[in-house]
């Protein structure tokens, strides 16, 4: 029998933050996985909103390439495209009390999913908001994207756990993907259940 989850669990507030495009491409992708393992039901993963959990790995994020960056940048004074000296710039200016904020958040946001993925569990969310902007698109689209985008980028990272993208949706004839997040250490199952679906979703 092929490894599954025990459960999927579908982030309510993760495809709520997808284009209505996106969401409603990814649905048939999500009834064949609940099919599969035939217990599912949908949770909102974040109390507060999962902007919140993107705000907590920017500040760290941010601090911690600053702090790598920063003897160099004073030495060399390299030249940057706009946005990445805007980072640096705004990563300079996090302080102590920000970054320990932030490290509370993190330790709130690990509890928190380690109860969604208790028991084997496996959370189903949208891997972008919206499909992949043309290259050398306007940086305008590319700020509005960005921040939404890492809201569902970022808890994969956050708590250390693994993540598989499964690119099977088009809209407009654009990829798009639906993500499977697994407990830390349920790598080699989620690869498993990913192609699982996969075949039966091309069947």
């Amino acid at each position: 029998k092929p490894a599954r989850p025990g459960r999927l669990v579908i982030a309510e507030d993760a495809f709520e933050l997808a284009d209505k495009a996106v969401a409603d491409a990814l649905l048939p992708v999500v009834e064949t996985a609940a099919s599969l393992i035939g217990d599912s039901g949908t949770e909102r993963l974040s109390p507060t909103g999962l902007d919140d959990w993107r705000g907590q790995q920017q500040t760290l994020q941010g601090r911690e390439g600053w702090e790598t960056v920063r003897d160099w940048i004073d030495r060399v004074n390299p030249r940057f495209a706009f946005n990445v000296t805007e980072r640096y710039v705004a990563a300079s200016r996090i302080g102590d009390a920000e970054v320990a904020e932030a490290k509370a958040a993190r330790a709130a946001i690990i509890e928190r999913m380690d109860a969604v993925l208790e028991g084997g569990a496996a959370v189903c969310l949208p891997t972008t908001v919206a499909p992949a902007p043309a290259a050398g698109g306007r940086q305008s689209t590319l700020r509005v994207l960005q921040p939404r985008n890492s809201a569902l980028t970022c808890i994969a990272g956050t708590i250390g756990a693994p993540q598989i993208n499964l690119p099977l949706a088009e809209v407009e004839g654009l990829p798009v993907g639906l993500s499977l997040l697994g407990a830390r250490g349920s790598d080699e199952m989620l690869i498993a259940f990913a192609r699982e679906i996969a075949a039966a979703h091309e069947s």
